[in-house]
């Protein structure tokens, strides 16, 4: 009972979050709807990590589990980024750095345990899974590190951190939904060139806001010799 209500609470904070983060896409920037579609996208997400994760330790699957934590570490930084002033950083940046080692270290530690099993796998899941998630806690790692290190960050370069770590949820969020979940989908848009529509979308549409951000500082940059 207390399970199946987890489930339905995450279902709807999924539909939610992609819901909300496809309306962030479209709405004009700075404007009061941007700000408050991408409040409900925050909320909606950390919802949707903290009972998945919830819902994987129950069902024991590690990279389920893990993934949870990613979203919630993914717009937590973003977030902790934009809301503070540039050049600056905080307490709540080193507590995200902290908690992004253990999620990579967590990675680490069940891709291991898998190369120690007869199946290779763990939840379903096998080692490729967890090594291509860990790859990108690793970069994120780095980049807390730096990050840090330069004392934060200003301009177009501090919206682009905020922009990719905003992007990559909905990345996986829609990925788990369209190409996960496609069994659950109504067998006539049960077709690859239809369920990857929605993923390259969200990946182009994150190539082009990080690409307009680097060229603008370019020309910023160039204005400025």
């Amino acid at each position: 009972m207390f399970l199946s209500f987890f489930l339905v609470f995450h279902i709807c904070a999924g539909a939610i979050a992609l819901l909300a983060g496809y309306s962030v896409i479209v709405a004009k920037k700075g404007q009061m709807a941007h700000k408050y579609l991408g409040r409900v996208y925050v909320l909606a997400m950390l919802a949707l990590g903290l009972t998945g994760t919830y819902i994987a330790i129950i069902r024991e699957i590690p990279l389920s589990m893990l993934n949870g934590l990613v979203l919630c570490y993914f717009v937590l930084s973003s977030i902790n980024t934009i809301w503070q002033a540039p050049k600056q950083t905080n307490a709540y940046d080193k507590l995200l750095f902290t908690f992004v080692i253990l999620i990579t270290i967590g990675f680490g530690w069940y891709s291991y345990l898998i190369t120690q099993t007869e199946s290779k796998e763990l939840g379903g899941f096998g080692i490729e899974a967890y090594i291509v998630f860990g790859s990108v806690m690793v970069l994120c790692c780095f980049g807390d590190c730096r990050f840090l290190i330069r004392g934060g960050l200003s301009g177009n370069s501090r919206l682009v951190r905020h922009l990719w770590r905003m992007f990559f949820p909905l990345l996986m969020s829609t990925a788990a939904f369209f190409l996960g979940q496609a069994k659950h989908l109504p067998e006539s848009i049960q077709r690859i060139e239809l369920l990857l529509l929605p993923v390259v979308l969200v990946v182009l549409t994150t190539i082009y806001w990080i690409t307009k951000m680097q060229l603008k500082q370019i020309k910023t940059k160039a204005k400025n010799l």
